[in-house]
């Protein structure tokens, strides 16, 4: 994947493009203020980044859309990236338009449309280059979770920033950002070959592998264990259920007959209501005894109480009668009273008077007599009756008083039945417990009876060692020394190009070993006195040189290797620190001789490169210099000075 051309698209529907070579040197040279940085961040942008980091002014007020048209292999196979500028006073959107075909142009204005967004963009397009559906899994004690290296970490070595590449601590491009340095460690040995795309499945499937050989290796010792253990078990187990009362006798002698009784004892359900023994039941059968005794004396006392309740109240009405009576014969004056009559001087026949005038009467008048005769008789009737009622109501008293006497032994027998009863079933309850837990471990003990039989012995044992033998394959194809072995080497293969391209520069320690350090992100020295970082080699020209160093071995050995990384490198500036005046920059011609050297050597070793790795590898280089060399004059694409720049005069000037 390399660059064809960069298209700026005016609102008006003009469009300013700018064509590179693929497979060579490019060269934007200009002086300061002419858009030569903006290039870097519209290639990024166009690469998928949501963030819009043009520069505020000419661009971003005349620029409505950006397009980058990629080659993406010698056979005229192209892509079409075209990115919207953020509305309004945002800064980032994550639209954008992808087209792909062979020997694409870029379309016009009208043409462009949202159609994708840059988490897609960026994956077909790494599709294209070459990026695997991959996991990068991150240490097992890392907070941080897998994520797939994707393009957006393949352009962080591809780009070169102003600002980075002579910076002493920042190697890669947004290194400074929060997560960037992590993200570069975990995918750059994606890039580099030493990880396969399926490295953290393969991890994964290892981790379920281990916890399954741990599960079969215990199943497979319980089962062991199990077969030396279950007759003393079981013949432990039997005594205890006939003691419970859950089995029944057999020959202790006969395993077989001994796990049958305790099969039999978990399918059976014995009545769990046991008696609380002879001698409750002899007080429960006295207590109910003596209950049914004083229930039918109780009931002998109600019924004497009823008759006699019966039998005053007819009395009372019987008497309430005859006073009626009496009192009816006493109001109407009918007879005199005979007690001041004394019986002597009545004679032994003594007449009655006449009712009316009081005379005597020869023949007494039968209704006197009569009614005489009725109200002695009612006198004497109700004298009985009178007399007889305080008997009544002393034995009224006395049976109530019995039957309450009667009624507190009832409730004190009652009391005792419902305290014998509520005991019986506590003991009960708990002897349930007993045989409920009887049961329980009767049920474990059966089931594992499967687990001894020598088939599933021999099962469980044939299952670990497959578990095992996958554990040991994975970890094999695994093995972390051997990717640190892989990585190693890719890296010291680096560094060998590194310490060569060193040397043509002149830097400082090229003479020693020279590494990446992927720990760090930094170039280190191995000197006698031991490793000099970067951060410890002085000099601006030694830190822009050992970034040129190390992005050129390091694509050199992407490119060799065919690995999914764009086949391109941008970097801003790189002679930056041997253009310290105004007019060095205007003419891009340093006055010193030893900036001249300097960076005459930095472009041979950058069209060197290039010339070995062509048509795979292009290299667009924006800066300062224009030097008077006819390769260099060959290589140089677009030359803004004198009022040239990225952004034409017309765009600006137009309202």
């Amino acid at each position: 994947m390399q660059l064809l051309s960069l298209i700026l698209y005016n609102a008006d529907g003009r469009m300013r493009q700018l064509h590179f070579v693929p497979g060579a040197l490019n060269i934007v040279t200009g002086e300061s203020g002419t858009g030569k940085s903006a290039l870097l961040t519209i290639v990024e942008y166009c690469l998928g980044r949501d963030t819009n980091l043009v520069p505020v002014g000419p661009i971003t007020d005349t620029v409505q859309w950006y397009g980058a048209l990629w080659q993406l292999d010698e056979n005229g196979s192209r892509a079409f990236v075209a990115r919207p500028k953020p509305a309004g006073q945002n800064a980032t959107t994550s639209s954008a338009m992808l087209e792909f075909g062979v020997n694409l142009e870029a379309p016009s204005l009208e043409d462009l449309r949202t159609n994708i967004d840059t988490k897609q963009l960026r994956q077909q397009l790494g599709r294209r280059v070459g990026i695997e559906e991959n996991e990068t899994d991150p240490d097992p004690w890392s907070l941080r979770h897998p994520f797939e290296a994707n393009l957006g970490h393949a352009a962080l070595l591809c780009l070169q920033s102003q600002s980075e590449i002579a910076s002493q601590s920042v190697l890669f491009h947004r290194m400074g950002e929060p997560g960037i340095d992590q993200a570069l460690r975990d995918t750059i040995p994606y890039f580099l070959g030493a990880v396969a795309p399926d490295e953290a499945l393969k991890r994964a499937q290892l981790r379920d592998a281990k916890r399954a050989l741990v599960r079969a290796g215990t199943q497979y010792e319980r089962a062991q264990l199990a077969a030396r253990t279950i007759n003393v078990e079981l013949g432990a187990l039997y005594a205890e259920a006939m003691a419970a009362g859950l089995a029944e006798e057999v020959d202790t002698a006969d395993g077989r007959a001994i796990v049958r009784a305790l099969q039999a004892a978990c399918v059976k359900r014995i009545n769990d209501q046991m008696s609380t023994g002879f001698d409750g039941q002899d007080q429960w059968r006295i207590i109910e005894e003596q209950r049914d005794v004083l229930s039918g004396e109780l009931r002998g006392v109600m019924e004497n109480r009823a008759l006699l309740l019966n039998e005053a109240k007819t009395t009372g009405r019987f008497l309430t009668a005859v006073e009626k009576q009496r009192s009816r014969l006493t109001s109407l004056k009918l007879l005199p009273d005979l007690s001041d009559t004394p019986h002597t001087d009545r004679g032994e026949h003594f007449q009655f008077d006449c009712p009316a005038c009081g005379s005597d009467l020869q023949d007494p008048d039968p209704t006197a007599s009569a009614l005489r005769n009725s109200l002695e008789s009612l006198n004497r009737q109700i004298g009985d009756l009178s007399g007889a009622r305080p008997a009544q109501r002393q034995a009224l008293t006395e049976l109530d008083t019995r039957a309450e006497s009667l009624r507190e032994q009832l409730r004190a027998l009652d009391v005792a039945l419902r305290n014998l009863d509520r005991g019986r079933r506590v003991t009960d309850e708990a002897r349930s417990d007993n045989r409920d837990f009887t049961r329980g471990r009767i049920d474990a003990t059966l089931a594992r009876l499967e687990l001894t039989d020598e088939i599933t012995v021999e099962v469980l044992r044939q299952q670990l060692e497959q578990a095992r033998a996958v554990v040991e394959a994975l970890e094999s194809e695994l093995d972390d020394d051997m990717r640190r072995e892989q990585l190693t080497s890719r890296l010291v293969a680096i560094g060998r190009d590194i310490k060569a391209y060193a040397e043509r520069l002149e830097l400082e320690h090229s003479a020693e070993d020279v590494r990446l350090d992927l720990a760090r992100l930094t170039v280190v020295a191995d000197t006698a006195t031991g490793p000099a970082p970067l951060s410890r080699i002085g000099s601006a020209k030694n830190w822009v040189g050992y970034h040129l160093a190390t992005h050129l071995a390091l694509h050199r050995y992407l490119t060799l290797q065919k690995r999914p990384v764009p086949r391109f490198l941008m970097l801003d500036q790189p002679t930056q620190a041997h253009y310290p005046s105004e007019k060095d920059n205007k003419t891009g011609l340093p006055e010193k001789d030893a900036d001249r050297i300097a960076v005459r050597a930095m472009f041979e070793l950058m069209r060197d490169v290039v010339t070995e790795l062509t048509p795979d590898f292009q290299l667009i280089v924006c800066d300062h210099a224009d030097l008077p060399e006819s390769w260099f004059e060959a290589s140089v694409r677009h030359r803004w000075r004198n009022g040239e720049a990225l952004i034409p005069i017309d765009w600006i000037d137009t309202p």
